[in-house]
């Protein structure tokens, strides 16, 4: 937003890559072409060891490299706001989130917890977890209302499906990253493919590039990562729904896709993703 409005913008991150919780290096680093592209300056392995100015920033020191700027925008992470449930001697987890069980209850009877400061497991690895979206924090408080309310329900855990727009690309993640996956210490193998979204000889036709994680024994996918054009929130959606079904990479790869030049190619590329961790299996 700051950019397209004339503004000329730098990102400092600590990280090696930007949008680690979402992306695997080499996504991310076409992400960071794209937005370079663009004309953004993104600094990574840089940490931010001091800001600048008296009454209002002026820069920021990072990397021993000093940065002025007019503007300083801090994002330096969210941390669950856990004062109240501390002081009311409810129980905090592993994430140091509040802890709940499936009825998004607490350790005291009738109290629930929901949303950002609720800490719940996640359908992989079945570690605690406190993935900190919205979609998560609807869906936690339709479960924690539900049983408040004298209803019975229960929340499952979560994915960490989520979908963001940079300019005119579209970024979408569910499930486990590589990375995340060798945290967990499971072994994956991953397909990745370049396609379109429409038929290639068709106007308007947008790139797009997906990558499946697949866990090597079982073979069950556990996480994709999706940079394009157009449709990549509908396929996050898609292979957010296989993962929670348990679906195999070769049960994928024999899915029953539709296609029309305007709007798809003869072959869904999560299929010929999927065909391409097959191979590797083999």
């Amino acid at each position: 937003a700051l950019k397209e409005r004339g503004l000329k913008v730098t990102v400092v991150e600590m990280l090696p890559q930007i949008l680690p919780a979402m992306l695997d290096l080499d996504m991310a680093n076409i992400v960071k072409e794209i937005l370079e592209q663009k004309g953004l300056s993104i600094l990574t392995e840089k940490r931010v060891e001091e800001i600048l100015g008296e009454d209002k920033a002026t820069g920021v020191i990072a990397g021993e490299e000093q940065l002025n700027a007019d503007i300083l925008l801090s994002a330096f992470g969210v941390r669950a706001n856990t004062k109240l449930a501390s002081e009311a001697n409810i129980e905090l987890g592993e994430t140091r989130a509040i802890k709940t069980n499936a009825r998004m209850e607490t350790n005291i009877k009738d109290i629930f917890a929901a949303g950002d400061c609720a800490e719940v497991p996640n359908l992989i690895t079945h570690k605690p977890s406190c993935s900190q979206l919205g979609t998560i924090a609807v869906r936690q408080g339709k479960v924690a209302g539900t049983n408040a309310g004298g209803g019975y329900s229960l929340f499952q855990g979560v994915l960490g499906s989520a979908v963001t727009k940079l300019f005119d690309t579209e970024v979408g993640s569910t499930g486990l990253t590589v990375n995340a996956a060798k945290k967990a210490r499971i072994e994956t193998v991953t397909g990745t493919i370049n396609s379109k979204t429409r038929a290639d000889y068709y106007p308007g036709a947008k790139p797009i590039k997906i990558k499946l994680v697949v866990e090597k024994e079982s073979h069950h996918l556990i996480g994709a990562q999706i940079i394009g054009g157009e449709e990549v929130t509908q396929r996050i959606n898609a292979i957010s729904f296989a993962i929670q079904k348990h679906m195999t990479i070769s049960e994928l790869a024999k899915a029953d896709t539709a296609y029309a030049p305007p709007l798809s190619e003869t072959w869904e590329p999560i299929i010929l993703a999927a065909e391409i961790v097959l191979r590797k299996l083999q």
